[in-house]
């Protein structure tokens, strides 16, 4: 039934209202949505998209599990690495030589009784330090060891330390086939000519000043067969083989001679500073022990 303004009903088919002729608003259909028809080729083309979709999910949680636990692994044994270090931190004795004096004024001075140092284990127990009477040049040799130091009048100070019962080298060439061992230090203090000439046969910049200063080229010159490296402008290693005396002193026995040696043409530097550790070949790695300790000592000055 249709109701018209004046609240009389009337068939739905009217048109007008039959009490009082107006007309009779229209019907609207209502709206019905429909639902999209999904076909089967959707459902199954959504469903392998889904199943795609967790595969790939899953796959990525693995991914970061897996590298959560190589992580983990892998701190674990930096952590290992670094407790079972072989670095000890020690204490070894500092041996004081007997020390010629080219000042009669100077005296000697009060020095600890050991030295600090940070050194493999196994070293630690070979080891010992050496030095003159003022504590100029300190170097460490394996212990035991007897040792003899000398200081210039003008600064400069040499220390050599040799197995006891052994003659003391007193040349810079060891006569081929000589079975001498020697840890040897020496430093040429302010005095400018001397470490020109000392350092010129590895170092150009002091080649070049030795030039300038003495209208004259080096001196000496490096031998051919002796390897030598520039660690930096201003520090050089080199070693001597067997038969072969170069820049190491002493050299020319049957041991190879490892050396290192600093130069500076700072005319405010302490001057040139160079050791020599001559041992059986089969004691190398003590030698870099010993001439790495004197290169973190004597290297910037």
């Amino acid at each position: 039934m249709r109701t018209c303004e004046c609240d009389a009903e009337n068939q739905d088919d009217a048109v007008f209202c039959a009490y009082c002729g107006r007309r009779l608003p229209e019907i609207e259909s209502p709206h019905v949505a429909t639902a999209p028809l999904r076909s089967a080729e959707t459902l199954t083309a959504n469903t392998e998209r889904q199943r795609r979709v967790m595969v790939m999910a899953a796959g990525f949680v693995a991914v970061i599990l897996v590298v959560a636990v190589g992580l983990t692994f892998a701190l674990r044994n930096v952590h290992i690495d670094i407790n079972s270090s072989n670095l000890v931190s020690v204490q070894l004795p500092l041996n004081v030589c007997p020390t010629s004096v080219g000042d009669s004024s100077e005296t000697p001075a009060i020095l600890p009784s050991t030295v600090h140092v940070e050194i493999n284990k196994v070293d630690s127990t070979q080891l010992a330090f050496y030095s003159d009477n003022e504590g100029l040049t300190t170097l460490l040799a394996p212990s035991g060891w007897t040792c003899t130091a000398a200081i210039g009048a003008n600064g400069s100070s040499s220390v050599q330390v040799a197995p006891s019962g052994q003659s003391v080298v007193s040349s810079a060439v060891l006569s081929v086939g000589s079975t001498a061992q020697v840890v040897s230090a020496s430093q040429t203090s302010a005095c400018v000519g001397c470490r020109e000439s000392l350092a010129c046969p590895l170092f150009d910049s002091a080649a070049n000043d030795y030039q300038r200063a003495f209208q004259h080229t080096c001196p000496t010159t490096r031998p051919s067969s002796e390897v030598q490296t520039m660690r930096t402008s201003h520090l050089a290693e080199f070693t001597d083989p067997p038969g072969v005396h170069g820049d190491a002193t002493p050299s020319g026995g049957e041991y190879p001679a490892m050396g290192v040696m600093t130069y500076f043409d700072d005319v405010k530097s302490d001057g040139s500073w160079t050791e020599t550790c001559v041992l059986p070949a089969a004691d190398k790695s003590l030698c870099k022990v010993i001439l790495g300790d004197f290169v973190a000592r004597y290297e910037k000055r």
